[in-house]
């Protein structure tokens, strides 16, 4: 048997890599259509599935139902955020910030919680960092003032997601990834639609709900939804700090990916992260 520790490490990676793989498949989409669109339909092909799972499960606990929809709704606006400052142009830097700050915030937060998490954690951390930052920061990037913030605020929003969703899933998990993606999905639906109205798609409407597009939104929204799965069990099973830094390692999933799949050149710097990232899990995991 794994004790619950390593199960929490083994959980967090497992999100870390679906995460991964999610965001590659959402960014192939959003390269044929409206990011809001994208997330529109990934969060709604996977509210269909997870509504007719929590029916055989009763209803919701009542307590619960506030906090699962704030995880939706904080998570689904830090997710608006992100696209608008990858849209002004510094994409590396800005998913680099938003990632960094997305696992901050749980870390503060669970050090209040569940005091301090050891020095070599906190290493482990700091190590998490640093190779998130190279991995996902392109040099040459030029920085976009109002980007920046954005990628701070989408940060804020992601970390609120996984502390709000830590506590929904403590009453039951289902219930409150069911309830996170009802309030994700309205949002981004009511996003999408505005967007559509005004014309505001790539490639025009016709290429917007194009099979092809539906797929890979859909699959990201399954793979999203999954790994949120493993990251609220990672959380359960061991501190909150160490499931969301190990989860937020995700961006070398999506960069091993476009290696294998797209033939993509990966940078030194990324090579450096990835090694990086590998002593993270080491010294997060002692």
């Amino acid at each position: 048997m794994i004790a619950a520790g390593g199960q929490a490490v083994t959980f967090g990676l497992t999100a870390s890599a679906i995460w991964g793989a999610a965001d590659f498949s959402g960014g192939l989409a959003a390269k044929r259509a409206a990011p809001a669109i994208v997330v529109a339909i990934a969060h709604g092909s996977s509210l269909v599935v997870l509504l007719v799972m929590a029916a055989l499960l009763g209803s919701a606990p009542s307590n619960q139902i506030f906090l699962g929809l704030l995880a939706g709704a904080v998570g689904s606006l830090g997710l608006m955020a992100l696209y608008a400052a990858l849209s002004l142009g510094s994409m590396g830097l800005s998913a680099a910030i938003c990632s960094i700050v997305t696992a901050i915030l749980p870390v503060l937060i669970s050090y209040f919680r569940e005091g301090h998490a050891g020095n070599l954690k906190l290493a482990g951390f700091a190590v998490a960092a640093a190779a998130i930052w190279l991995i996902a920061y392109t040099p040459g990037d030029k920085p976009h003032p109002r980007g920046l913030w954005l990628a701070v605020l989408a940060g804020l929003g992601c970390g609120g997601s996984l502390v709000l969703l830590h506590l929904a899933a403590a009453q039951n998990v289902l219930w409150a990834l069911t309830l996170m993606r009802v309030s994700s999905t309205v949002l981004a639906g009511t996003a999408a639609l505005i967007l559509w109205h005004r014309g505001r798609t790539t490639g025009g409407p016709d290429s917007v709900f194009a099979w092809k597009t539906a797929l890979l939104a859909g699959l990201a929204g399954l793979l999203d939804t999954t790994g949120n799965l493993f990251y609220a069990m990672a959380s359960l099973k061991g501190r909150l700090d160490v499931a969301a830094v190990l989860s937020s390692l995700y961006p070398a999933g999506t960069m091993l990916l476009a290696l294998w799949l797209l033939k993509e050149r990966a940078m030194r710097s990324q090579l450096a992260g990835m090694a990086l990232a590998l002593a993270a899990v080491a010294l997060i995991s002692v």
